[in-house]
């Protein structure tokens, strides 16, 4: 039996091969909880636990939450479709749609930004149309934008305790041609086409013809 407060699992067929984590057992021997007592300036937060993130361009970020707690990610792709003979019909093409994100945050105040400035803060996201980065542990979601956010307190949770759940979206940049140095039509010269005779009208071209709008 080991010295380490973990469960003795048997080698025999059948049992899985389970691996004892170095995290797990500092955890139960408080080796860990004084390494991160000594770590002052916090050189182990990027080994240990990635940091969710909203980020400007600049890389300053945005709005910092005291926590986490949800994420959800829709992507969608829509095929494009057209009818045929005999009540059939055939697709032609696949088209991306932006994706939207869900982050469900929680704000006590008692963090880095307090509540009223947590709440200011989304609302100026909400109205802006400037582009962000959404940092996740696993992927950044780049260009993404503030669309809808509600907030809500309940007395189980703590009524000091924001809960916000906040909807960003992607926004697909397009390029703008920009042309310098363009022809005017007046430029083009002159062609000839050669010398043009001129004919005598006959009857219906005669009868057609309204001398008074001229005149």
């Amino acid at each position: 039996m080991s010295l380490i407060d973990f469960p003795d699992v048997p080698i025999a067929p059948g049992v899985p091969d389970v691996r004892r984590s170095a995290v797990g057992i500092g955890a139960v021997s408080d080796i860990l909880g004084t390494i991160l007592g000594a770590d002052f300036f916090g050189f182990l937060d990027g080994v240990l636990g990635p940091e969710w993130g909203l980020y400007d361009k600049n890389g300053a970020q945005i709005i910092l939450p005291d926590s986490v707690i949800a994420f959800d990610y829709r992507g969608e792709q829509r095929i494009s479709k057209y009818p045929v003979e005999l009540g059939s019909f055939s697709s032609y093409n696949k088209v991306a749609l932006p994706y939207d994100i869900r982050l469900l945050m929680t704000c006590g105040g008692q963090g880095v930004m307090g509540r009223d400035q947590f709440l200011q803060q989304l609302e100026l996201l909400k109205e802006t149309t400037e582009l962000y980065d959404l940092v996740t542990p696993d992927f950044t979601y780049q260009n993404v934008n503030l669309v809808r956010f509600d907030y809500r307190r309940t007395s189980n949770q703590g009524v000091t305790l924001l809960t916000v759940d906040a909807q960003f979206e992607e926004v697909r940049q397009t390029a703008v041609a920009i042309y310098s140095a363009t022809a005017e039509p007046q430029g083009q010269p002159v062609t000839s086409i050669g010398a043009v005779q001129p004919v005598t009208p006959n009857t219906q071209q005669e009868a057609s013809f309204d001398a008074s709008a001229i005149a």
